[in-house]
């Protein structure tokens, strides 16, 4: 009898939010608005473990139902600490850091992570590419399906040269208006479009147009990611309404401090004349670009 009802509530709540999940492609122009797991034998397309991983899904989403789906559109407010941090990146890294989050490094290294967005190809990333080639500089570039289908060759350059490809969804929808499954297809589809075609194995996961919830984190988090936000950002993403290179130079170097993740779009003209100026700004400044792993095992000591 408990089995039965159960699954009645389990069918229910998928009713409850199918069709509710917005699947229109990445268009660029919304995303500034808004542990370490263990990922061994989860996503190696074996059908059994396919299923036996689905099972599983599904009861953690219904044990998941409890945790608040209320839509947070992240964005940061002007207020800063005693580090130049943004106020509501450091609260938002001690809410939500339990969930595998990075919204910043609160280590207080003098340190930052450049992480570029990429849902569509603009004709900048082979300049980009080849500038942080050319400064030693490791970045994290988040990307769809659509992007990858449609650009494989830098895809393949990305993890060729050692940067990280990070998961952007499959469709780019909101996705507190997915139900767990639609959650799931999003973040799957691309992580094993991925390792087949590129034999790379994601792990980190950026929400699209920044739009997420308490549970949705814990999903990605069951689903062995680590979440990445930003704690700048600027509005870069419309390459018919660009700011000027001296403009975004300013923008981007002003806004320095201690453990930034620092997100980019790609499609943008201005950031990628800019690029060489402020990395060496930022180096000049005594700072380090790492990768967003070295972010992971300080959430680690820090949680």
């Amino acid at each position: 009898m408990k089995t039965k009802a159960v699954m009645i509530f389990i069918l229910t709540v998928g009713g409850i939010f199918l069709g509710g999940c917005n699947t229109d492609s990445f268009g660029g122009d919304g995303d500034l608005t808004g542990s370490d797991i263990s990922r061994e034998n989860r996503f190696d397309g074996g059908e059994s473990d396919a299923e036996s991983f689905g099972e599983n899904f599904s009861r953690i989403a219904v044990l998941n139902q409890s945790l608040d789906n209320d839509l947070i559109g992240w964005g940061l407010g002007k207020d800063k600490d005693s580090l130049d941090r943004p106020i509501d990146a450091v609260k938002a890294q001690e809410r939500y850091g339990k969930y595998s989050s990075l919204f910043v490094d609160t280590s207080e290294e003098k340190v930052l992570y450049l992480t570029f967005d990429e849902g569509y190809e603009n004709g900048y990333t082979p300049k980009i590419l080849d500038i942080l080639k050319e400064t030693g500089v490791k970045a994290a570039f988040f990307v769809t399906y659509d992007y990858c289908k449609s650009a494989p060759e830098l895809v393949k350059r990305m993890i060729d040269e050692g940067h990280i490809v990070g998961n952007h969804s499959y469709t780019h929808p909101s996705f507190p208006k997915c139900s767990p499954q639609q959650v799931k297809e999003e973040i799957t589809k691309l992580h094993d479009y991925v390792k087949e075609n590129f034999n790379y194995e994601m792990t980190f996961f950026r929400f699209p147009m920044g739009e997420f919830s308490e549970s949705t984190l814990k999903q990605v988090q069951d689903l062995g990611y680590t979440s990445v936000f930003w704690s700048f950002a600027h509005k870069d993403w419309d390459p018919n309404n660009q700011p000027s290179q001296n403009r975004t130079y300013d923008t981007v170097t002003n806004s320095l401090h201690s453990g930034e993740i620092c997100l980019l779009h790609a499609v943008s003209e201005a950031n990628t004349n800019c690029l060489r100026d402020v990395i060496s700004f930022w180096i000049s400044e005594g700072y380090t670009v790492a990768d967003l792993n070295h972010a992971v095992k300080n959430l680690g000591k820090i949680n």
